[in-house]
């Protein structure tokens, strides 16, 4: 019991000499001085206090201290005029068992205050017994317990609150009393270190138990050192499971100093940022694949520079021949950007991309090949700027050029060499073009051809041919190709 409800005993203990069994000829003088006690206790006490009927279907008597309105004169109506309706089944429940033990009646309950607000009080009651055991009257005293209660259930809200933050925000708490070394978890440490919740009793040896060996000496130090310093302890570090996985958290913690500056206690909290250290570690790839991009896609731009430098007549026509050649770099960008991680571009995608781009849509192309042959991001950039030669000099010279010309493009996948690795089999047949007479080169063939014939060997261990057919080009480039291809085979 609280201070309350030991201060009510007190008063009600008071009473309890009126609860001798009245018997022989004083009975009568003896209860005149228990009620003169009884008026000088009213009046000397700061409690409510009350007299009840046998059955409580009457209240006799209460003095309400300005807590609860005062009843000077018997009142059936007590019960309505003190408890509100939600808590009488309760009040008269308790009512019921002390009467039929004829034993104290104590009750915690709510009462409607001299304002009209509700309140709380404490009450109890002692019951009056005569000689032959039959119960006389109820004496009783309550405390006000308003602010007792209201405090109470600030601190329940408070504490749901709390709790509430560290499910949501999956917060591991622990308080460690370091001089006993007794240590508390909450639900989420016991996940966090890999327990099921209460499967070991929480111990600093639990938690070192847990620790990863590489970080177990560092991060015991780092404890010590917060405690020997008097700073907060922060420190991430990883923890295995029993199913050997590896989670990285992050502990925040202060310790608690007694007079003498002996540490007494430590609490904290932690959080798992496995899911941010892998981020971070995804990032720091992504970063260098990033640089390593730039600094290939920036070697690019300055040997197609150099050679368009080359085969220009002036600078409007290189200032052509250069932006349109950047265009393409810029598309084959754009289809690497779009990818999800582990994904890559395909054939089809990049041969579709750059043909509208170039001759747009014709019924003259015709496509054909299987679907979904992933490409080697190493690979996609060159192989782009190979079909853009290839279909920049059929818009300007070639089947695309010519009413009567036509442009075929098919591929397909086939295994090759003593490893049977697979390869991409590209082939570009223009017909119908009115070729120029033997021994005229045609028009727009330098760079396209050095690129085709020279680089892709040299980058992509491809392999090339370019030829001047009667009715137009003919290209053939073979490239390797990831075994992740393999399972297209049957779409060819």
């Amino acid at each position: 019991m609280n201070e309350h409800s030991d201060a009510v005993r007190a008063d009600t203990q008071m009473l309890e000499p009126r609860a001798d069994v009245l018997q022989g000829a004083d009975a009568m003088e003896r209860l005149r001085a228990s009620e003169e006690r009884f008026r000088a206790f009213v009046t000397a006490s700061f409690d409510v206090v009350y007299c009840m009927s046998p059955d409580w279907s009457e209240m006799r008597y209460l003095q309400g201290k300005d807590f609860i309105a005062d009843t000077m004169t018997p009142s059936q109506r007590w019960l309505t005029k003190y408890v509100p309706p939600d808590d009488q089944p309760q009040v008269l429940a308790a009512v019921s068992r002390a009467i039929a033990a004829k034993s104290v009646f104590e009750l915690e309950h709510r009462v409607i205050r001299v304002d009209g607000t509700l309140g709380w009080a404490h009450s109890r009651a002692v019951p009056m017994l005569a000689g032959d055991g039959t119960v006389l009257e109820w004496f009783g005293a309550a405390r006000d317990i308003t602010e007792q209660k209201l405090a109470e259930q600030a601190l329940r809200k408070s504490e749901e609150r709390l709790r509430s933050a560290v499910e949501v925000g999956r917060l591991g708490l622990w308080d460690w009393n370091v001089t006993t070394g007794e240590v508390y978890w909450s639900d989420e440490h016991f996940r966090m270190e890999g327990y099921d919740v209460g499967e070991v009793a929480p111990s600093y040896e639990a938690w070192t138990a847990r620790l990863h060996p590489e970080d177990r000496a560092e991060t015991e130090a780092a404890l010590r050192r917060a405690m020997d310093l008097r700073e907060d302890y922060a420190r991430e570090f990883r923890v295995i499971h029993p199913n050997r996985s590896v989670r990285w958290l992050y502990g925040r913690g202060r310790f608690f100093y007694d007079e003498a500056g002996r540490a007494t206690r430590m609490t904290g909290a932690m959080i798992d940022v496995t899911e941010r250290r892998e981020w971070e570690e995804r990032q720091t790839v992504l970063v260098a694949e990033l640089q390593h991009r730039t600094r290939n896609l920036l070697g690019v731009v300055r040997s197609m520079a150099d050679k368009t430098a080359r085969a220009s007549a002036d600078l409007t026509d290189f200032r052509a021949r250069f932006r349109d050649r950047l265009d393409t770099l810029s598309r084959v960008q754009g289809l690497l950007s779009r990818l999800k991680e582990h994904d890559r571009v395909t054939f089809d995608d990049l041969i579709r991309s750059e043909l509208s781009a170039v001759a747009g849509t014709s019924e003259r192309v015709r496509l054909g090949g299987p679907a979904g042959v992933r490409l080697r991001s190493s690979t996609v950039q060159m192989l782009a700027m190979a079909i853009h030669e290839l279909a920049t000099n059929a818009v300007k010279y070639g089947a695309l050029a010519q009413p009567s010309g036509r442009l075929a493009v098919v591929w397909s996948l086939e295994r090759a060499g003593a490893g049977q690795r697979p390869w991409l089999h590209i082939e570009w047949r223009e017909s119908g073009v009115d070729m120029p007479p033997p021994g005229v080169v045609p028009g727009g063939t330098g760079q396209g051809r050095e690129l085709i014939e020279l680089a892709l060997p040299y980058q992509l261990s491809a392999r090339t041919s370019y030829k001047f057919a009667p009715g137009g080009v003919s290209c053939t480039i073979s490239i390797p190709v990831s075994l992740a291809t393999l399972e297209l085979e049957g779409h060819a």
